[in-house]
This record gives C-alpha cells, sequence and structure tokens, in this order.
C-alpha cells in the first residue's frame, strides 16, 4: 500500500481533519479506563532531545517538529502503527495547513465565540475526567495490590479434584454384570467398549477424558469419584442414559492460572472497584437530585382499550 493510498484526500478533509487536529492538538485519542469505554490515554508529544527530533516545517517562526507530525499521525483513525514512518512526508504539509488555519482562525477572533468555546469548555471536561481518573488509580491499582488479588483469586478458587475415567454404556443390567464379569477375569477395557458401548465415547474404547465431578449426572461422578486409580465399578451403574460399567484411569489435581493469564482480569477488577469507591467518596456530603429519570406513562393508542380501573385524565 502506497503512501498516498493511506492519507485521506483533501476533498472531505474538513471534518476527518477537525477530529484529528482536536485530538492531537489536546494529546487525547480516547477513554481512560476499559470499563468506561475507549482506548488508554494516549502518549503526549514526544520527550525525545532535540537532537532527535528535527523541524520538519516552518510556518512563519512557528517550527513544527517531527514528534508534532507523529503525534498527530496517531490521532488519525485506521492508520496502521506500522505506516506511520512511511507517510509522515506527506503528513507534514497537512500540519502546515492546520497551522495556517488555526492561526487564521484565532486572529479573526473564533476563540471568542460561544460554539468553539463550548467544544473546548467539553474537551477540558473530559481530559480532567481522564487525567483525574489515570493519576487515581495509578494510587490503587499497584502490582502489590494486583499480587493480594491474585492471591485471594487462589484462596477462593482451589484446585480441584478431576479424573480420567472411561465407561461402557448399555441398556440392561445384566449386560453390564457380564461385562464386569469378563473385566475381573482379565478382558480388556477399551476393548469390551468399542464391541459393547452404545455411548458416542464407545468407538474410543470409552474414554472420557478428565472430568469434575459437576460436570457428570450425580450417580456417575459419586461412583467415578469413589474409586481408586485402576479399579472398575463392582456393580452397574444407573443413570437417565442407562447402565455404565466404569474405570479410573487417573487423577490429578486441577491447574490454577497463573497471575500472569488473570493480569488484564485482576487489573480491570481492581479499576472497577476503585472507580465506585473514588465517585462514593465525591458523593459524601453532596445533595443530588436526578431529575425526570422515571418513565412516564404512555397513553393508550387512538381506538385502544383504556385498562379496567384508570380514570380518565381530568384534561380530557
Amino acid at each position: 500500500m502506497s503512501a498516498k493510498q493511506i492519507i485521506f484526500p483533501l476533498v472531505g478533509i474538513v471534518a476527518l481533519a477537525g477530529a484529528a487536529y482536536a485530538g492531537y492538538s489536546y494529546g487525547v485519542k480516547g477513554g481512560t479506563l476499559p470499563f468506561l469505554g475507549g482506548d488508554q490515554a494516549a502518549e503526549v508529544a514526544s520527550d525525545a532531545p532535540v537532537g532527535d527530533d528535527p523541524v520538519m516545517a516552518k510556518v512563519g517562526d512557528i517550527e513544527i517538529r517531527r514528534s508534532e507530525v507523529v503525534k498527530f499521525a496517531e490521532s488519525i483513525p485506521n492508520i496502521p502503527q506500522e505506516q506511520i514512518e512511511l507517510i509522515l512526508p506527506e503528513l507534514v504539509g497537512q500540519v502546515v495547513d492546520l497551522k495556517l488555519i488555526t492561526k487564521e482562525a484565532t486572529s479573526s477572533g473564533l476563540g471568542n465565540d460561544p460554539e468553539v468555546q463550548k467544544r473546548v469548555r467539553d474537551v477540558k471536561e473530559r481530559i480532567l475526567v481522564e487525567v483525574f481518573l489515570n493519576r487515581a488509580l495509578e494510587k490503587e491499582v499497584t502490582d502489590a495490590a494486583v499480587e493480594k488479588a491474585y492471591q485471594d483469586y487462589l484462596t477462593e478458587n482451589p484446585p480441584v479434584r478431576e479424573v480420567s475415567a472411561r465407561h461402557i454404556l448399555v441398556e440392561e443390567e445384566e449386560t453390564g454384570k457380564d461385562l464386569i464379569k469378563q473385566l475381573d477375569e482379565g478382558a480388556d477395557f477399551a476393548t469390551l467398549a468399542k464391541e459393547h458401548s452404545t455411548g458416542p465415547s464407545g468407538p474410543g474404547g470409552g474414554d472420557l477424558g478428565f472430568f469434575q465431578a459437576e460436570q457428570m449426572v450425580k450417580p456417575f461422578s459419586d461412583a467415578a469419584f469413589g474409586m481408586k486409580v485402576g479399579e472398575h465399578s463392582t456393580a452397574p451403574v444407573q443413570t437417565r442414559f442407562g447402565w455404565h460399567v466404569i474405570k479410573v484411569d487417573a487423577e490429578r489435581d486441577s491447574e490454577q492460572p497463573t497471575k500472569e493469564q488473570l493480569d488484564g482480569q485482576l487489573r480491570s477488577e481492581l479499576s472497577r472497584s476503585a472507580y465506585e469507591g473514588i465517585v462514593e467518596n465525591l458523593k459524601n456530603g453532596v445533595e443530588i437530585e436526578i431529575i425526570g429519570a422515571e418513565a412516564e406513562e404512555v397513553a393508550p393508542a387512538e381506538g385502544e382499550d383504556k385498562p379496567e380501573g384508570e380514570e380518565k385524565p381530568a384534561s380530557e
């Protein structure tokens, strides 16, 4: 893809450039918290030394440095990050254009226009919220807090015993008893399962893999988890599916997730909890009245019967 294909055309540029320039000017790309919507707050202009941040253009006595063009590129939707370096030369001209427009708008007194002032207030409010929450949450969602939350999770979600078992499902109890007799005499369980089981695991020798107690119907689980590894049923076990002959092949404790696997979830939960605490503290001592929150009653459409017992409004 060429740089010209990536750059939006000049025709129709006003809306997109305006949105991009607003974001680039204020260093804002989106929301602050995952649960509030949007991406993480955008980084502001590069802090690289001047020597690593060359001047790419001049508008009068105003210098446009590389970091400013990069920030502008990052604020434009749908431009892949890996393509930014490629399109920087073509973006310089657009940054120059925006500087000229800004200068003209400022000199014309547009900064005092009510619409402009309202939009500036709206953007300022959003930035204040984002920066305030970012700094507040940095104090709450620390690595130590994540470690504690992870240890709490492990305590609340201990390992669960799992068994690996095979079974032979038959329709008649007597058939199950005969199969148990053959097993007692040394028959191979998997072979009998392939020959006699009516269940879907039959072709695989009756192998059910590892499972936890609650994953099976209770009579089956009670029997399987009551056996030792290597044992098979001493009597057929009845469930709503039929009669089962069971053999336990192995047992283990379920694996607990690592902290790295839960990191995002734990941080999100800590952020949500901290956010709710911040808001609750801010509400203390403040009189808050929600107006117009209750849904108004909807009058019956013309021709529909009024609900029984409901009086006609006096205004009618």
